[in-house]
C-alpha cells in the first residue's frame, strides 16, 4: 500500500507546477474573455468604436492574450505527469496561441483603428467579413480540431474528467463563431478543468493490479 502511495505521489509531483500554471492561466483567460462578453452589454450605450477603445476592453483583451500565451507555452508540459500525449497537447496549444494572437490584436491594433478612424468608417471596416475571415478561420479550424482531438483522446484514455472533454468540444465549436471571447471563455474553463482532473499515469498501476488478480 505504501509503495503504491509513494509511487503515485512521486508521479504527480513533477507535473504539479505545470498543472498549477495551466489552471491559473486558463482561469485568467476565461475571466478576461467573459469580461469582454459582459462589456458588450454593459457598454451597449457606446458606439462600437468607443466600446473597443475603452480602457477596460483593452485591458481584458491584453490579459486574455497574455493568459493564452502562457497556455500555448505550458500546456504541453502536462504530458510529463499524465496520460495525455504531448502531440495532442501541442495541437491544442497551437489553438491557444492563435487565440492569444487575436486577443492581443483586439487589445492593440483594433483600438488604434478605432481611435484613428471616424466611427462610421470604423463600423464599415468591422463589417468587412472577407478581411475578418483571414484572422478568424485559422483560429477556428485549429481550435476545433485541436480541442476536439484532446477531448476524444482524454476520454478514451480516461486521462481527465468527461465534463472537461465535453467542454473542450463546445469550446472548439465556439471558435467557429469568429471573435475570440466565446472560445476564450469556454476554452479557459475547459483547460482549467482538464488540468485539475488530469489523472497521472501512475494511477493506472492499481487498476492493472486488479486486472491481474481477476
Amino acid at each position: 500500500m505504501s509503495t503504491v502511495t509513494n509511487a503515485a505521489s512521486q508521479g504527480t509531483t513533477p507535473g504539479g507546477g505545470t498543472r498549477t500554471a495551466v489552471t491559473a492561466a486558463a482561469l485568467v483567460g476565461a475571466i478576461a474573455s467573459g469580461g469582454y462578453i459582459a462589456g458588450l452589454f454593459l457598454l451597449s450605450g457606446l458606439t462600437s468604436a468607443e466600446a473597443q477603445r475603452a480602457p477596460i476592453t483593452i485591458a481584458e483583451c491584453l490579459l486574455a492574450g497574455a493568459a493564452y500565451l502562457v497556455l500555448a507555452t505550458t500546456l504541453g508540459g502536462l504530458a510529463g505527469a499524465g496520460r495525455l500525449p504531448r502531440w495532442a497537447l501541442t495541437f491544442a496549444a497551437t489553438g491557444c496561441g492563435l487565440i492569444a494572437i487575436q486577443a492581443w490584436s483586439y487589445g492593440s491594433i483594433i483600438p488604434d483603428l478605432a481611435r484613428l478612424l471616424p466611427s462610421q468608417q470604423y463600423a464599415d471596416l468591422s463589417d468587412q467579413l472577407v478581411l475578418a475571415q483571414l484572422v478568424f478561420v485559422p483560429m477556428g479550424v485549429v481550435c476545433l480540431a485541436g480541442f476536439s482531438t484532446l477531448a476524444v483522446i482524454g476520454w478514451r484514455r480516461k486521462a481527465m474528467s468527461k465534463g472537461a472533454g465535453v467542454l473542450l468540444i463546445l469550446a472548439g465549436l465556439a471558435s467557429l463563431l469568429g471573435p475570440f471571447p466565446p472560445v476564450g471563455l469556454l476554452g479557459g474553463l475547459a483547460l482549467a478543468w482538464a488540468a485539475r482532473s488530469a489523472r497521472p499515469a501512475d494511477t493506472a498501476l492499481p487498476a492493472g493490479a486488479t486486472r491481474a488478480h481477476k
